[in-house]
């Protein structure tokens, strides 16, 4: 008879959400952490969108900020790992989002600028977007 197969328990981990302008912070999808490590469900069908295309930003040491820019479609971020900020809006509709548990999201809009920073090369986000790239020239 063959082994059974090893099944530790898994346990949820919810540390509660840190953002300042939780308007774009959304639900926290489970992370479920045991001795062989930490696993980050994302289920498809609870994006407010249909994903098109998926990226994965790492952060670098002494980075300077990225984005910088007006959001083309929907993008849900989801920090994978580390600590990011995002500061989402202009001027006085400026919020801070700051994500700092693994799997906390921010959902951002197309129109909204967006600026943010990874802390660290430890740190790192995947983005669940609504369209394919294309560059500045075809938009």
């Amino acid at each position: 008879m063959p082994p059974e197969p090893h099944r530790p328990r898994a346990r949820p981990r919810d540390r509660g959400a840190r953002a300042v302008g939780a308007r774009h912070v959304t639900e926290r999808p489970p992370v479920f952490t045991d001795e062989r490590g930490t696993l980050l469900p994302i289920e498809l069908d609870d994006v407010p969108f249909a994903v098109r295309r998926v990226f994965v930003v790492h952060g670098a040491e002494d980075a300077p900020p990225r984005g910088g820019h007006v959001v083309p479609c929907d993008e849900l971020v989801v920090l994978v790992c580390g600590s990011a900020t995002f500061r989402v809006g202009c001027g006085e509709d400026e919020r801070t989002v700051l994500l700092g548990d693994q799997g906390q999201q921010v959902l951002l809009r197309p129109g909204e600028h967006v600026t943010y920073e990874l802390d660290g090369p430890g740190s790192a986000i995947l983005v669940l977007a609504s369209e394919p790239f294309r560059p500045k020239d075809e938009r």
